[in-house]
């Protein structure tokens, strides 16, 4: 299929970079108008200029934290005021802390929590009227494996978080089903972003001895997931939580 998105408008925080860069550029082939958040500001100008090459769809951009109270009413502010419109939203920010539980700080524990939880929370609760006043809008949450299964990879704030997206996907799937509002959730596996370049050698081998398919998962194979979840293809799911892990964990 082609054009699986052409005419809509999609949020996308986290878009300089990773899995949220991947995703913009392939929506963007898909020729869907994409507004980008992230905090660098030649990071994002490069996905605009990578998008606008394409000569398909069309990209802006905000610069900003994600978990700034002010972010989530200038993506939606610059998806109405330059596009007209918004139909998609897509959370892909997120970090993650190597501390052990005794070394964490609860300033530690806050900032993951802000960046990976509260913050896709805000920005859904921003876009939600709009979403609801024109009955359609597909929400889709980056999770991770680790929101359902143990990761002592990281510090116990990171798979805390990132099971609590699992429960606000289905707590909004339900509320919003109403106003064939859309609230699915991705669980990423093992893969090469930013953050995964944080993890020890010994970390990386362990990761590796448990993959079935034997490689590491690469941004385009998330993006093409969530780009599943964002189009019309996946009209009768939601509520769901699609695990892209390359067979790490099978449930």
């Amino acid at each position: 299929m082609e054009n699986m998105l052409k005419g809509r408008t999609a949020i996308i925080t986290g878009g300089s970079s990773g899995i949220g860069r991947a995703t913009a550029i392939l929506f963007a082939s898909e020729r869907a108008n994409v507004v980008i958040g992230g905090r660098k500001e030649s990071s994002l100008q490069q996905v605009k200029e990578e998008i606008e090459a394409q000569g398909k769809g069309k990209c802006e951009y905000v610069i900003g934290n994600v978990d700034d109270p002010d972010n989530p009413r200038q993506l939606l502010d610059k998806a109405l005021d330059v596009f007209g419109g918004l139909d998609i939203v897509v959370c892909c920010a997120g970090t993650a802390l190597r501390a052990k539980t005794l070394d964490m700080t609860l300033e530690d524990w806050d900032k993951v929590m802000r960046i990976n939880l509260t913050a896709p929370m805000e920005l859904t609760r921003v876009c939600v009227p709009y979403l609801m006043e024109q009955k359609y809008g597909k929400i889709v949450y980056v999770s991770s494996n680790a929101g359902r299964h143990l990761n002592m990879g990281a510090s116990p704030s990171y798979g805390a978080s990132k099971a609590g997206l699992l429960y606000l996907t289905r707590h909004f799937a339900t509320e919003f089903a109403p106003y064939h509002i859309y609230v699915n959730a991705v669980l990423p596996g093992p893969v090469e972003t930013e953050l995964s370049k944080t993890w020890t050698p010994e970390h990386r081998a362990d990761v590796m001895s448990n993959l079935p398919v034997g490689r590491l998962g690469q941004p385009e194979d998330i993006a093409n997931s969530i780009l599943f979840l964002s189009s019309s293809m996946s009209d009768y799911i939601t509520g769901a939580c699609v695990c892209a892990n390359g067979g790490r964990n099978m449930d």
